[in-house]
């Protein structure tokens, strides 16, 4: 079958499983029942921005438009739910962390006291900044791309030190904690090693 039939055909099947009509169909993009049934009849086919359209509207890829086969076509379909998936479940991570540092901000308010606590428990959030750059971490480790890693890493590293250095501030006697701003200088070498390990190519050594 020709890609123009191919993608007739799916054009066709998209629009019932939809359950719409070809003239529901060409009311919402302002074409005429008639372009739409030339579509699905491989006589002509939509522009590259048409297809585009059509493809956000049915919610797939021009890939899953040009593909043939049935069961390559369900394998795009349960490719894309796994890497939504994975966001979901990323996502979510990331949420328990912020639960845990509001957690955290409210049994202080109990412990300490709600006037001592507030100008100082709001540290409980910076934390949670690296916190869910480890989270990230470890799920960029498992599903992601390198270059995420990288990024991650140097989130992880800043972040964790504004935190540290704005909790000397706050809780070291006498504001001594503002003068350890040094700490930063952590920062430049673990940047720089994030960024040339992240252009690490590992090759295998060549056997004689």
């Amino acid at each position: 079958m020709s890609i123009k039939l191919t993608v007739a055909h799916n054009l066709a099947a998209l629009r019932k499983q939809a359950g719409l009509t070809q003239g529901e169909l060409a009311e919402k993009f302002n074409y005429s029942d008639k372009s739409i049934s030339k579509w699905e009849h491989g006589e002509t086919m939509p522009d590259i921005e048409v297809l585009k359209d059509l493809c956000d509207f049915y919610g797939v890829t021009l890939d899953y438009l040009v593909t043939e086969d049935e069961r390559a076509r369900k394998k795009m379909v349960k490719h894309r739910e796994r890497i939504a998936n994975k966001w979901v479940i990323a996502a979510l991570s990331v949420m328990a962390v912020w639960l845990f540092a509001i957690f955290a901000f409210v049994l202080g308010q109990v412990v300490v006291g709600k006037e001592t606590w507030d100008s100082k428990g709001w540290v409980c959030f910076l934390y949670a900044v690296p916190a869910s750059s480890i989270v990230l971490l470890i799920f960029n480790s498992i599903w992601g791309r390198s270059l995420w890693r990288a990024i991650l890493i140097i989130l992880l590293v800043w972040t964790l030190l504004a935190a540290l250095y704005i909790s000397f501030g706050l809780f070291m006697e006498e504001g001594r904690g503002w003068g350890l701003w040094p700490i930063f200088l952590i920062g430049i070498p673990c940047t720089i090693a994030a960024i040339l390990w992240n252009h690490v190519i590992i090759k295998p050594a060549n056997i004689d």
